[in-house]
């Protein structure tokens, strides 16, 4: 199901964009359940996850930032990916496998995802060393039971990640999985563009 921004968010973000003079890109309408999963899995109510995750990371960098980057004339990018949920889930992962990014900022990553923790900690090497992850203080509350170990999980990842040597930045926010998005994303951009 695509995701977009209303209004306000996008206005919220441009104001972002100008206070730390940079480019912020807001990708939408991909195939949620599908781009942002890494391998197949059952789906939380029914059928399944797709797995499609590479085929959409070959297309983020290939054709959506080289396109990008043209039009705006930009030379040497240093990129940043910061997303929600599943995304931050894919952004993750997404930094281990390729070294796109300075940093990835990972909001509510749904690191309850089958196999996950165990996959992160099995890899050698990651391609970006700097992270931002951050969850909610009420999204263990949750009464879906795939859910329910969303902090153990989230804790699980962020050792993994300092253990492989990234340096990463983790916060407990108020709220849960579904609170306002801008302050949080707000915060990644704060973490990892310190010292830039």
């Amino acid at each position: 199901m695509p995701h977009r921004l209303p209004a306000e968010d996008i206005s919220a973000l441009e104001e972002l964009s100008t206070r730390f003079e940079t480019n912020i890109v807001v990708i939408s309408e991909m195939d949620w359940n599908n781009d942002m999963t890494p391998w197949k899995a059952p789906a939380v109510k029914e059928g399944e996850f797709g797995g499609r995750a590479s085929q959409f990371l070959d297309g983020l960098k290939g054709d959506i930032f080289f396109n990008l980057e043209n039009s705006l004339q930009i030379r040497n990018a240093k990129r940043y990916l910061i997303v929600l949920s599943l995304s931050g889930l894919f952004a993750v992962w997404a930094g281990a496998m390729q070294p796109l990014f300075e940093g990835v900022g990972s909001i509510s990553g749904s690191f309850w995802y089958d196999g996950f923790a165990e996959w992160i900690l099995k890899q050698e090497d990651l391609k970006c060393v700097r992270y931002y992850v951050s969850m909610g203080d009420k999204e263990k509350e949750t009464k879906v039971k795939r859910f329910a170990n969303i902090e153990e999980d989230t804790i699980k990842v962020v050792e993994t990640l300092m253990l492989k040597g990234a340096e990463v930045a983790f916060e407990v926010t108020e709220g849960g999985h579904n609170s306002p998005v801008v302050p949080r994303i707000e915060k990644s951009v704060v973490s990892l563009f310190r010292n830039q």
